[in-house]
């Protein structure tokens, strides 16, 4: 693929990326999940990714002088140390659970990939508007209807018809705010940010708190970016403001009130009972909301202390199993997810939902150092367009989320982030009309 192509069907690609990632966005695990070719369309996206690192080989010379060759190097230190890990532990190359204990890795090559598109194409605000649109699209199927001939065709044609999480939902909602409030200063579009503030922020609140957090602090210091703009159009924001006021409380209504119902099947009454009194978000009041008993570290609230528990489990079962330095490998599912409690309302999650914890048991602390350092060069790289702080704003939150929920391991929430943090690096054209 040489850049003369994608220059000249530049149009065309720009307005399809943008229409499947805003399939993508607004479907989620469910679209992920659709068959195609007898893989699931997530399994065809990380083997895409793992030919973008290829892409990346044969373009070498070009991403060293753009990004850094210690960023390029970075990265391609990463798969070598894949590489050599397995050829160690004897593993199969030709096991495709490899790749998938692996997506850590492949994922990041969409940045080389986004490189390329943000370098070569051109974006109007009418972007900027469809992405609310699908934000609205997502905040009615999360919260009011989800049509029923969509849970009927991802139940035929999808392994699995799943409502976003909270991680999905803010990631989407950081891009289209974001970029748009970079771009646009003033009028309708920021109307439209505070109005759609005011009825995702209960939403994540209630999908996710660690979510919430990091997006509640986004909102706050996007606001306060904004504040110019407030204060020169002050009759004008009165109105939004009272708008998004009356939607914030509709919402919160609507979510706290609604009630769900389940077929009570013995399996489901069962699921229900693990989830209440096992990983839920009850809270213990009797106790500090961070206490130590017996050695181990509790938290009164039953999500969080779920998550703790995990996680000293991992660290104790690695240092028993001399695992600290360099991991248990990719080729086998963590023994430490074979416990009822851990293995998720399925029985498959092998998650800890934190992302620098998920590398650990793979590749042990020398490999999360070299995630590390990956991520230093990323910071190291110029950005154009772009300060430093606003990179941050940007970055940062979405990391926050990651430290607890599975989201870097999920192809909705890691493939966008990369290829949207790729704009940072270049100088992304924007046509005023």
């Amino acid at each position: 693929m040489s850049l003369n192509l994608i220059n000249k069907y530049k149009s065309f690609i720009l307005n399809g990326l943008f229409v499947f990632i805003l399939m993508i966005l607004v479907n989620g695990r469910s679209l992920l999940g659709l068959y195609i070719f007898g893989f699931r369309l997530a399994e065809l996206l990380t083997g895409f990714s793992i030919l973008l690192l290829f892409f990346l080989i044969y373009k070498y010379k070009f991403f060293r002088e753009n990004l850094g060759s210690r960023f390029v190097n970075s990265y391609l230190v990463l798969v070598i140390y894949f590489i050599i890990s397995n050829i160690i532990n004897s593993a199969n190359f030709l096991d495709l659970y490899l790749y998938k204990s692996s997506v850590y890795i492949w994922y990041i090559s969409f940045i080389f990939f986004g490189y390329i598109v943000f370098k070569n194409v051109e974006i109007t605000k009418n972007f900027f508007y469809i992405g609310y649109i699908g934000l609205f699209i997502q905040f009615i199927f999360n919260v009011i209807y989800y049509p029923d001939f969509l849970i009927q065709f991802y139940n035929e044609f999808s392994d699995k018809t799943q409502f976003l999480k909270g991680a999905e939902i803010a990631i989407f909602f950081i891009v289209v705010t974001f970029f748009a409030n970079k771009y646009i200063k003033e009028g309708p579009l920021v109307d439209l940010f505070v109005i759609t503030s005011s009825i995702y922020i209960p939403l994540i609140f209630f999908k996710s708190r660690s979510a919430a957090i990091a997006l509640f602090i986004y909102i706050a210091i996007m606001f306060y970016r904004k504040k110019k703009y407030f204060f020169e159009n002050k009759r004008r924001s009165s109105v939004v403001l009272l708008i998004s006021l009356i939607l914030f409380l509709t919402t919160s209504h609507f979510l706290v009130d609604n009630t769900f119902k389940i077929q009570e099947t013995h399996e489901a009454v069962a699921q229900v009972f693990k989830h209440k009194y096992i990983v839920s978000n009850t809270y213990d009041g009797d106790v500090a909301l961070f206490y130590i008993f017996d050695g181990r570290l509790f938290s009164a609230d039953g999500n969080l202390n779920w998550r703790l528990q995990l996680w000293q489990e991992i660290i104790i079962f690695a240092e028993q199993n001399n695992q600290i330095l360099f991991g248990q490998g990719f080729q086998n599912r963590p023994p430490v997810f074979d416990n009822f409690i851990y293995s998720g309302l399925d029985g498959l999650n092998e998650n800890s939902h934190n992302y620098f914890l998920n590398i650990f048991i793979r590749s042990g602390i020398f490999g999360l150092l070299l995630v590390l350092y990956f991520f230093y060069n990323m910071m190291k790289i110029s950005k154009i367009n772009y300060t430093n702080f606003e990179f941050l704003i940007f970055f940062l939150p979405l990391v926050f989320i990651s430290m607890f929920d599975g989201s870097m391991e999920n192809p909705y929430f890691a493939i966008v982030f990369y290829f949207f943090v790729t704009s940072f690096f270049t100088s992304v054209k924007f046509k005023k009309r």
